[in-house]
């Protein structure tokens, strides 16, 4: 694994000013996953963006390295107490760097601070190398039913992993 870019700056997407770098890097996964992710693709409506992603109860945070925008991540509301990931990608170039890491933790960090009890996601089971930065991460398999053939939903106790900000997290409100 190599180390992360210097410049890496991991921070909320801005609504309106991130609506076409957003809308970018999710076509941009939806591009590279078609069929691998198992998942049906990106769950993001790019129409109604930031619509359930709107914080308190979403959000969408972008990594640059340097200038260039070179991932994203987003959660919405599943349920009281309960939110899920429906994005996490880094762009090709840049993988193997952390960045999907540092992305989670940005997730994880902002799920906690404004009161989410657990995180979902649900991975394809040909998406490997997700499933390990899940796994990295402190995602346990929930339970043996799919969801649909092909995948696996993982969870993680929010309380129980009690991540800080990351170094370059730009936090909302209220965050340290």
């Amino acid at each position: 694994m190599r180390d992360p870019p210097q410049r890496l700056a991991v921070g909320q997407a801005r609504w309106p000013q991130d609506r076409a770098l957003v809308e970018g890097l999710i076509r941009d996964f939806a591009a590279w996953a078609g069929p691998r992710a198992g998942t049906g693709g990106p769950q993001v409506p790019l129409a109604r963006l930031p619509g359930r992603y709107r914080m308190p109860h979403g959000c969408i945070l972008v990594a640059h390295a340097g200038s260039d925008p070179v991932g994203v991540a987003a959660f919405r509301r599943r349920r009281v107490g309960v939110c899920e990931i429906d994005q996490l990608f880094v762009r090709e170039a840049f993988r193997g760097l952390s960045i999907a890491g540092v992305l989670l933790d940005g997730l994880i960090a902002t799920a906690l601070a404004v009161g989410y009890r657990r995180m979902m996601v649900e991975v394809g089971d040909g998406c490997r190398a997700a499933r390990e930065v899940y796994r990295k991460g402190g995602f346990q398999v929930v339970r043996s039913r799919a969801p649909r053939p092909g995948v696996v939903t993982l969870g993680l106790d929010l309380r129980a992993a009690l991540p800080v900000v990351p170094p370059g997290i730009r936090s909302p409100a209220g965050i340290g």
